[in-house]
């Protein structure tokens, strides 16, 4: 794992606590993860893009705190840790305060995002250390297999919670590249 953390001080924990108040109904920065939501990036190849644009911290839809995620996993199925498991992120609509993100590295390239999670899920190294990820943060946290989403199945998730009305318009890691990584988690010993 390469420890590659992004700026995350006082002004942007004050930044998620203020998010957190508005889509949560309770005003903390603190993470106690209870599911895992993986994405893919929409960016070029090069791990270090999307992670500088994490560490910008730019406003998303007009407010802070920028997205960002807690892990990130190239191509070669390199483990990038950018946050610390018990700080919340802003990566998916109705879970940040429960779940932890991972962005897995993978470009649509002008093809539907189902077509962009077969390119990862035939991807050995990758999807390797993906499950390897999730399955080491499943036992430190206890989450279960069912608690693993995508971005694009977040919306399912039973503690789904957004007071603002916001559901995730993102399909990166549909259903049935849930299904497949539930698959590959439950048959790893």
């Amino acid at each position: 794992m390469v420890a590659a953390r992004i700026p995350y001080g006082p002004e942007r924990r004050e930044q998620m606590a203020d998010y957190s108040l508005r889509r949560y109904g309770e005003r903390s920065a603190d993470l106690m993860p209870h599911a895992i939501v993986v994405h893919f990036t929409e960016s070029p190849d090069d791990p270090w893009v999307t992670i500088n644009f994490f560490a910008g911290n730019q406003p998303n839809a007009g407010t802070l705190p920028g997205v960002c995620t807690h892990f990130l996993i190239d191509k070669v199925g390199t483990i990038y840790d950018l946050v610390a498991t018990d700080t919340r992120c802003r990566h998916a609509v109705g879970l940040n305060h429960v779940a932890l993100g991972i962005e897995v590295v993978q470009s649509t390239e002008g093809h539907s995002s189902h077509w962009a999670d077969d390119q990862i899920l035939a991807r050995q190294p990758q999807m390797d250390a993906l499950i390897a990820l999730i399955g080491q943060l499943q036992q430190q946290f206890s989450i279960p297999t069912d608690r693993v989403q995508g971005h694009g199945t977040a919306d399912t998730d039973p503690e789904f919670k957004d007071l603002t009305g916001m559901r995730n318009d993102h399909t990166d890691i549909g259903p049935d590249a849930v299904a497949e990584i539930r698959r590959r988690l439950e048959a790893t010993p």
